[in-house]
């Protein structure tokens, strides 16, 4: 079987992360890469050893594509996706899929009908503790679930980097959001948030947020994040995820697996979860995402592994209505067609 040729557009930090697992991966070619930013562009080109490009188009007229991960800011997801489509490659979309839920359903309608694999990376189903957690949930093993408590506090380096094009709720907290309704099996009704603008009050946009959601079946969820830690935390990312049923409970703690790193000057728990630097390469769960899809084409799966635009609209939806919450001061009533299976492969 010939190499499984693929493509990054969008290389910023997760995009350049995609592009080295792609590097890596046996039975696959990263052809090329493509970036806005001609020097972005050109430093992870020579790092990989491939061509790069500032015109997406250009590299698609210079070589053929089956894979396609697009990593741009979600302002400049719906130009690369129909791009890669009349090249007919299978798509690989970072999460989230706009800036809200309409930009997102622009992306889903121009899908609407693809032949090829499309998938969204939402990184937590290929994490094995959120993954079993979700496994074990639909089978029964914690009962009719009662709550549950999703924890993700970043630090101000969240802030820094992503809050002049993004916000707290759509950048991160849309993770653990997509996950309540992955392992809730009966539609949200209601949600209410209330936040508090400080240091993102230029942008218009929050810098911590504390929701609850409410599920048609009775049971409650409740999320807690932040930007607001100082760049002492020695955790680089502070997460929980707590499910509670009546015939018991799942409860994740940290993102570190346990490891720490004390130095003469820095006590750290370095990220062995997302995508860690290991001595073989590329470990964690951004590598087991790019594993499952590329292994979903290299088969001839129609069916992705990974979340469904289907579901990833759902989490655009609670978004927006946690959106609207913080923007009216009040609960807000969510009209919702209820789950549907995700990330079976994960």
């Amino acid at each position: 079987m010939s190499n499984l040729r693929a493509t990054i557009v969008g290389c910023g930090l997760i995009g350049s992360l995609h592009a080295q697992i792609l590097h890596e991966r046996s039975g696959v070619e990263l052809v090329a890469i493509a970036d806005q930013d001609e020097q972005t562009a050109q430093s992870l080109g020579q790092k990989l050893g491939v061509p790069s490009y500032t015109d997406f188009a250009s590299l698609l007229a210079n070589h053929q594509v089956d894979l396609v991960v697009v990593a741009t800011p979600e302002q400049h997801r719906l130009e690369p996706t129909r791009l890669a489509m009349e090249h007919g490659a299978a798509l690989l979309l970072e999460k989230p899929l706009g800036t809200d839920l309409a930009a997102a359903d622009e992306v889903i309608s121009l899908l609407n009908g693809y032949e090829h694999p499309v998938g969204v990376n939402f990184i937590l189903h290929a994490d094995g503790r959120y993954a079993t957690m979700r496994d074990q949930v639909r089978a029964g093993a914690v009962g009719q679930v009662a709550s549950t408590f999703a924890r993700r506090r970043g630090t101000k380096l969240g802030i820094e980097k992503y809050a002049p094009w993004t916000d707290l709720l759509l950048s991160t907290a849309i993770h653990d959001l997509e996950m309540m309704l992955a392992i809730n099996p009966s539609p949200l009704v209601r949600v209410y948030a209330e936040g508090v603008q400080r240091l993102c009050a230029p942008y218009g946009n929050e810098d911590a947020v504390v929701a609850t959601l409410k599920f048609a079946d009775g049971a409650i969820a409740s999320l807690d994040t932040s930007w607001t830690l100082p760049g002492t935390q020695p955790e680089p990312l502070d997460p929980a995820f707590h499910v509670v049923g009546d015939q018991g409970g799942i409860f994740i703690d940290g993102s570190s697996h346990g490891m720490r790193v004390i130095s003469e000057d820095a006590y750290r728990h370095p990220d062995m979860t997302h995508w860690p630097m290991l001595p073989y390469g590329m470990g964690g769960a951004l590598t087991n995402a790019v594993r499952l899809f590329v292994e979903a084409v290299q088969n001839g799966s129609a069916a992705t592994p990974l979340t469904t635009l289907a579901q990833a609209r759902r989490a655009h939806m609670v978004v927006d209505a946690l959106k609207e919450s913080l923007a009216q001061e009040r609960p807000v009533t969510v009209e919702d067609t209820g789950p549907t299976q995700a990330g079976a492969g994960a």
